[in-house]
């Protein structure tokens, strides 16, 4: 694991942002972010309950959540919130490894473009495995361990650019 990466969770109560949130809560402190609070209070205390130790804050701004993360992801299952999503952090992400959840089986388009100072990577999320796709070596690091804790093997394709 790297240093005490915190990692912010963008559109937390999709079915990966949960899956997400269970399975790093005890190895990474998280930043929980979607609409609905009442649901992210009873997915808190699923991580508290399953990891004793975990330390899990719930953020109702996504710029804010991204402003103190190290690492974001975006999890949100439309790619229309994505991009909405990605338009609101974008001046609070320079340098920071955003991670954006595309699903195997729908239609996404790739954010990159609204977010051109981040270390981007793309992960395509599938049943048994997970293609990675960036450039920045610890970006994807971070993102294979993510990804390996979740259950999954990470697959990593060429760069982006």
């Amino acid at each position: 694991m790297q240093y005490n990466n915190t990692v912010a969770i963008l559109g937390a109560n999709s079915a990966i942002g949960q899956m997400l949130a269970n399975q790093i809560g005890g190895n990474y402190p998280l930043l929980l972010m979607d609409g609905s609070t009442e649901n992210l209070t009873l997915l808190k205390q699923h991580i508290l309950t399953t990891h004793p130790s975990a330390q899990v804050e719930l953020i109702a701004c996504s710029k804010d959540a991204s402003w103190e993360a190290d690492t974001i992801i975006i999890a949100a299952e439309a790619s229309a919130d994505q991009a909405s999503i990605a338009s609101k952090i974008n001046e609070v992400t320079t340098c920071k490894t955003v991670i954006q959840i595309r699903y195997a089986s729908a239609d996404s388009v790739s954010i990159q473009p609204l977010l051109p100072y981040s270390k981007f990577v793309s992960v395509e999320w599938a049943n048994t495995a997970a293609i990675v796709e960036g450039n920045d070596e610890v970006s994807l690091s971070i993102t294979g361990e993510i990804v390996h804790l979740c259950g999954l093997k990470p697959i990593f394709k060429k760069s982006l650019i």
